[in-house]
């Protein structure tokens, strides 16, 4: 039922909505209180003696426009305007309306001030830009999702972390969907379901090749109901890797010290074991029954005493020397040495300039080549090449995740040592340079322990690249030979007294 005429003027007059109705040129046929308080003017009146299109919209062309588009359609549908108070200062409205046909056709319109949403709404969108930089700069990302699990959004460093084609890239998609399209380390849908139940969940996981610690956790409305899930993760791949060569550095100095230890203490006892073997054998005649028991305890004292060389050298107490050394000449020694074990299918690959020339320990250096070599043999067993090349470059101390030994910036020789053997896991990677850790059925663990110790003592670097089923490269960073050092002339050496100086009395005998 429609109310009576003096009714609908009561309405109109009440109503908290702007009200009003002009004609095409924009002058006020009728209007409300609560549209001249919204524009700022003390009565109806006064209002009505403005131009609708000149004194209220900030820019004419506006309603032009919009008369344009309300013939075409009817109405208008709550469109955002710009319009002005009084006093000239804007205010952003919205306007529903719709023609009224006649000999003068004429505009009716309701309209509500939005200027307070609006200013809430740029806040808004500027918090949500502010944290969207700030997960940038930190290498985070955010995302929400429904309670289907469907993606809503994703913000913060996606391209740099996920290498997103697109701002839209995956948002549609659910969690299963996408993790069938890159799948990461963990059940990322099931860690999404126990967040829509209430849980905040902390995980690390691996996804295209970066470490994420992410956290995800309930998204409640204003009735406190659970309507999806929100989530953030940051890129810890860098922080990660230099904790766990802090860890793998400690681990391997308290590995040393405890090796150094063994190695002084056993020394000590070999000396004595091998002293009194070598004595008891100079008063034995040959042929003597015993004599036989007596050489088994020193051939056994001196591989024994060749462990604790090798402990020694992983523990960097063997003493670096500064002989200068060509690389090829002994390549091609200790291939000869080790040419009767490789197979005869197995082809060495050498790649190693006549100058090249480094400053150590003869012998050390055989040593750290020997293993190398040996490893290389060991891993191919037959199914692939090894390659051995040397080149002096200057190193600018940059750092890698393949180091086992981060060497300083300055002048080194580069050896490399390459299978096509079956690789190794990451795992084995970070232990494979630990005293007495070996992959083989027989060794001792001991051999790139002392690559190590070696390597550290004389001030270089070691660097691993290893893919299972892709083989392993070692390469080593051995500073590299200066000027030739002037031979030095000594007096001639007379008659001296040798003062033997050892905590142990068994040692001091022996040597005595």
């Amino acid at each position: 039922m429609s109310l009576p005429p003096e009714e609908l003027s009561v309405l109109f007059d009440r109503s908290p909505i702007g009200m009003f109705r002009a004609s095409e040129a924009g002058v006020f046929r009728a209007a409300n209180p609560a549209l001249a308080a919204m524009l700022g003017y003390d009565t109806v009146a006064e209002l009505m003696t403005k131009n609708l299109t000149y004194d209220v919209y900030v820019d004419p062309a506006t309603r032009r426009w919009l008369h344009a588009t309300y013939r075409h359609t009817g109405g208008v549908r709550g469109a955002k305007l710009a319009w002005k108070r009084k006093d000239g200062s804007p205010i952003t409205v919205q306007l529903w309306g719709h023609v009224i046909e006649g000999a003068d056709p004429s505009f009716d319109g309701w309209i509500i001030d939005i200027t307070a949403h609006e200013a809430q709404r740029a806040d808004l969108q500027r918090t949500v830009r502010t944290l969207d930089l700030v997960l940038r700069l930190a290498r985070g990302i955010y995302w929400r999702i429904d309670t289907d699990q469907r993606i809503l959004d994703v913000g913060g460093a996606k391209s740099e972390l996920l290498g997103y084609d697109g701002p839209g890239q995956y948002v549609g998609q659910t969690i299963a969907e996408q993790q069938a399209i890159q799948p990461a380390s963990v059940d990322s849908e099931n860690v999404h379901r126990r967040a829509l139940h209430g849980e905040i969940v902390s995980i690390d996981s691996e996804y295209k090749g970066k470490l994420l610690a992410s956290t995800i956790g309930p998204l409640h409305d204003d009735d406190g109901n659970i309507i999806g899930a929100i989530g953030a993760a940051v890129d810890v791949t860098r922080s990660r890797q230099l904790e766990r060569r802090m860890i793998d550095a400690q681990r391997a100095e308290s590995l040393g010290v405890l090796a150094g230890g063994l190695a002084h203490d056993f020394n000590n006892l070999l000396v004595a074991v091998l002293g009194n073997a070598e004595l008891a054998l100079r008063e034995l005649p040959v042929g003597a029954t015993s004599r036989g028991a007596i050489e088994n305890i020193r051939d056994a004292a001196l591989r024994a005493a060749m462990l604790t060389d090798q402990l020694l050298a992983y523990a960097g107490r063997g003493g670096a020397g500064t002989t200068r050394v060509l690389v090829a000449p002994l390549v091609q020694e200790l291939l000869r040495i080790v040419a009767p074990t490789i197979p005869s299918d197995v082809h060495v690959h050498v790649d190693i300039p006549e100058s090249v020339a480094l400053r150590g320990d003869p012998g050390q250096v055989r040593q750290v080549l020997l293993n190398l070599l040996g490893n290389a043999r060991d891993a191919v067993a037959g199914r692939g090449d090894i390659s051995i090349s040397a080149r002096a470059i200057e190193h600018r101390g940059e750092q890698d995740p393949g180091d086992a030994l981060a060497a300083p910036a300055g002048s080194y020789v580069r050896i490399e040592v390459s299978d096509g053997g079956p690789g190794m896991s990451a795992e084995t990677r970070r232990h494979v340079f630990d005293p007495f850790f070996t992959t083989k059925a027989t060794g001792h663990g001991l051999g790139l322990a002392a690559v190590l110790g070696i390597v550290r003592a004389h001030g270089g670097g070691i660097r691993v690249r290893s893919v299972p089923s892709e083989g392993s490269t070692f390469e080593i960073l051995w500073p590299s030979a200066g000027e030739r050092a002037r031979p030095s002339s000594h007096p001639p050496v007379g008659a001296r007294t040798v003062l033997v100086v050892d905590d142990e009395v068994l040692v001091r005998d022996v040597v005595a």
